[in-house]
């Protein structure tokens, strides 16, 4: 297996002018993809997960089992 030799290490603003770099060799459009949100009932236990689409507020919880919603 080649091991890679490990230079020196890098400033921060090393590292950021690289990521900068990086970006903006970027061909493809960066998408934002729906997040999962998993939330667990304060009462019963009862997890309830939903996607959410980015900017989306996130709906108030309601629990499927329990009936009450809760903070």
């Amino acid at each position: 297996m080649k091991q890679r030799r490990h230079g020196p290490p890098l400033t921060k603003a090393e590292l950021r002018a690289q990521g900068d770099l990086a970006m903006a060799a970027a061909t493809r459009p960066i998408v934002k993809l729906p997040t999962k949100l998993v939330r667990q009932c304060g009462r019963c236990g009862e997890l309830n997960s939903v996607m959410v689409e980015p900017g989306e507020a996130p709906p108030e919880f309601k629990c499927k089992v329990c009936d009450r919603p809760s903070k």
